[in-house]
């Protein structure tokens, strides 16, 4: 890998894809923890009452996993992964006080569009266009091929330096496929104009997708209240700052005045259905 060419295109083109960092072997154990955990918990998953057909609130249509670090800790092995983490050292700290601010996991999760579903309205996943640093990083793990057929991700190159949003239902004419084979990653700046593909075949399409953001961005899902002890305490000093153990705001003047704690903070109790 040239890192210095992937970090070039991420800033000029709005991400990259970094080819067979992955074995066949490590994709397929990991799909299989998906499929386990998918059978296991998509059951009691929370089912909005005024749930709409926009593929983007639609979970109707595609096999799904939430909070992957408390289902198995293997998945750390790419949470940090060198390969990812020493892009994201550069781009998710540059600009911060002398570039050496940290920055954590906001969202865990993996999905896989069903037969001819997933065709996803183009939309981007920092919730403010534009920017002169990327606030939010996406590490997508393709953990199969993912191609036109399978539903590969459609992204609009250029865009993350856009200040406007996708208009709906529109194909932009410089819209291109992000495809790679089994075990490739691609990396984007949150800011870029994405979606998922239709999958058009009977095979699973698995992408392990991984939201990093500065200290100070809240996450999709509370981890300090959703990690079990018994995984927390297994946890390395870097993991567990990964998951934002060190960045909740403090209760109350009495307790801490600095916005980021000295130590981990310990999780709520917590038990998976």
């Amino acid at each position: 890998m040239d890192q210095q060419q992937v970090i070039s295109d991420i800033r000029t083109k709005g991400f990259a894809i970094i080819p067979d960092v992955l074995s066949k072997k490590s994709c397929e154990h990991f799909k299989s923890l998906l499929e386990d955990s998918f059978e296991k918990y998509s059951p009691h998953y929370h089912r909005p009452q005024n749930n709409t057909a926009h593929a983007l609130d639609n979970k109707k249509n595609e096999k799904v996993v939430f909070n992957l670090h408390n289902k198995s800790l293997d998945w750390f092995q790419l949470f940090e992964h060198p390969t990812v983490t020493s892009i994201l050292d550069i781009l998710l700290k540059e600009g911060s006080y002398k570039n050496q601010e940290p920055y954590h996991l906001l969202n865990i999760s993996a999905r896989s569009p069903l037969k001819d579903t997933g065709d996803q309205q183009l939309h981007l996943d920092s919730n403010l266009p534009g920017g002169d640093f990327p606030i939010i990083m996406v590490v997508l793990w393709m953990l199969d091929d993912f191609t036109k057929d399978t539903g590969a991700t459609r992204v609009v190159p250029g865009s993350h330096k856009f200040t406007t949003y996708a208009e709906d239902n529109i194909v932009y004419d410089s819209e291109v496929l992000a495809e790679g084979k089994q075990g490739s990653v691609l990396i984007y700046n949150a800011s870029l104009w994405h979606a998922g593909g239709k999958n058009f075949t009977d095979n699973t399409r698995w992408g392990l997708v991984l939201g990093y953001g500065r200290w100070f961005i809240k996450p999709s899902f509370d981890f300090l209240k959703n990690t079990p002890i018994e995984v927390f305490e297994q946890l390395t000093d870097s993991q567990r700052e990964l998951l934002g153990f060190r960045s909740a705001p403090p209760l109350d003047e009495f307790t801490r005045m600095k916005r980021r704690s000295d130590v981990f903070e310990s999780p709520l109790p917590y038990k998976l259905p």
